[in-house]
């Protein structure tokens, strides 16, 4: 990194440290919000970027290169180098869609109903035994040393990828771009549970019949969640991050009582180590803020996705630093002009006092979900009008 790229990296920082810490900084920041579309608008597919971490680099370059961007969400890779890994081994799961560039998976149930209790006595040996079978087929031959070795492949993989994978640092050191997010994600025993066990439709349907079993199920999970939670003094930035899957599906009253104890006690141990929480609040969040009231000031950055920004701005506006941007739909049909507006009234709203990140709620993932030139000139509109 040269001189110059670590003065305007360090500018970079300061901006999203001040902004979280809800003071106003020289002007918002704009986390950048590449994703998949990256890949679709440099020309290719996933599947030409999996295993190539020079074109991955590349690819990684070009989105962020010249876009007004002063971050980037965390420094993982564009693509899931580990899905070749997962593909090979016969993973059930996972898919690249028919666009091309987009990985996604099936709605799966890797456990029935009966399993509960045997879940609950001792959920990662159920995990391990079961769970893993039932989702790659090759855990299923019935010779053991092949069985082994699929294993010994499946684990040595992410740290073989970390090893090769260069393009966050390409991004960091060659446009002095940091990302904001940093560590283990913070990982919720219930949406694991929901996520990688049970899955949606049975999980909602356990919640109405044996909400028991599945209070059982998530608390069984829970001290192996906490084990992950820091107890040591951590740097204020980077921030952790988590993402919410159930949350929005349930009431107020399920929330507090399957998902808020972990939650609180996890932004709770960020804080007292020293940094934060940057909350991506999938689906709309509303009924969750009066619990939300209970955590310390200056701890979560939440990213909307549904949520009104102006409501949330009134109740939380001392309390918490908000992180959203013009909807998708503009952004992916809208004139620049159009987008210039609503960008307008989005930071007249939230950016008064500080506490303001302009950044996309889902980042863009398909092809279409943004003109390059477009996103390129708001972005430096965005630069010229959020001044403080």
């Amino acid at each position: 990194m040269t001189e110059e790229i670590k003065k305007l990296y360090d500018e970079r920082v300061n901006r999203f440290v001040t902004t979280s810490n809800l003071k106003e900084p020289d002007r918002v920041p704009i986390m950048a919000s590449a994703g998949s579309w990256a890949i679709a608008n440099a020309g290719y597919t996933y599947a030409e970027l999996l295993g190539n971490y020079d074109l991955e680099a590349e690819v990684s370059l070009n989105a962020h290169k010249g876009f007004y961007f002063d971050g980037i969400r965390g420094s993982t890779p564009l693509v899931n180098h580990a899905m070749l890994t997962n593909f090979e081994l016969g993973s059930k799961q996972m898919f690249l869609s028919s666009n091309g560039v987009s990985l996604q998976h099936h709605e799966t149930s890797s456990m029935e109903a009966d399993e509960y209790d045997e879940f609950i006595a001792d959920p990662f040996k159920f995990i391990a035994n079961k769970i893993s079978v039932r989702k790659l087929s090759a855990f299923q031959a019935d010779d053991e040393e092949e069985v082994y070795q699929s294993m010994v492949k499946l684990f040595q993989t992410p740290g073989e990828v970390a090893k090769k994978t260069y393009a966050f640092k390409a991004i960091h050191e060659q446009l002095g771009l940091p990302a904001i997010a940093g560590g283990s994600n913070i990982v919720h025993p219930f949406d694991q549970f929901f996520d990688f066990v049970r899955g949606f439709e049975p999980t909602m349907t356990d919640l109405r019949r044996r909400p028991d079993k599945v209070l059982a199920a998530v608390e069984a999970m829970t001290p192996y969640q906490m084990r992950n939670l820091p107890k040591e003094p951590l740097p204020e930035f980077p921030w952790r991050t988590d993402n919410h899957h159930i949350a929005k599906f349930l009431t107020k009253d399920l929330f507090g009582k399957f998902y808020w104890p972990y939650y609180k006690a996890a932004v709770e141990a960020l804080y007292n180590c020293g940094t934060k929480l940057l909350s991506h609040f999938e689906g709309p969040w509303v009924q969750h803020y009066d619990y939300l009231q209970e955590l310390p000031k200056t701890s979560l950055i939440c990213i909307l996705e549904n949520d009104e920004v102006e409501y949330f701005k009134q109740r939380f506006a001392d309390q918490f630093t908000i992180f959203a941007a013009i909807s998708g739909g503009t952004l992916r049909i809208g004139d620049i002009e159009r987008c210039k507006e609503e960008a307008k009234a989005l930071i007249d709203i939230a950016a008064p006092g500080g506490g303001y990140i302009y950044g996309a709620r889902n980042g863009l993932s398909a092809p279409g979900d943004a003109d390059p030139e477009v996103l390129r000139e708001l972005n430096k509109f965005i630069t010229e009008y959020a001044v403080y």
